[in-house]
């Protein structure tokens, strides 16, 4: 394999890893998240949460991701997040 991929790849392979250290930060906190809408009674899904939360990562996206892209990727993120809140009631 040409020794330019493998560095690319590398290179891939390293920010999966950082990406996956993030999502895991995030769902710990969501998990938190969750426990206090279990206490305060509030449900679990907040549409304009998440509208807020793409609107705010779309304008400072650099443009690498379509807004399309990013909906894509954070409406699965939420719906991970949505789900550890509600396995948590």
């Amino acid at each position: 394999m040409d020794e330019r991929l493998k560095k690319l790849r590398l290179e891939i392979d390293n920010i999966d890893e950082e990406i996956l250290e993030l999502l895991e930060k995030r769902m710990k906190i969501v998990h938190e998240v969750g426990d206090l809408k279990k206490d305060l009674d509030i449900s679990v899904e907040d549409l304009n949460r998440e509208n807020e939360i793409i609107d705010r990562l779309t304008s400072h996206s650099s443009g690498e991701l379509t807004e399309k892209q990013l909906i894509r990727i954070f409406s699965a993120v939420f719906k991970s997040s949505k789900q550890i809140q509600r396995d948590n009631k």
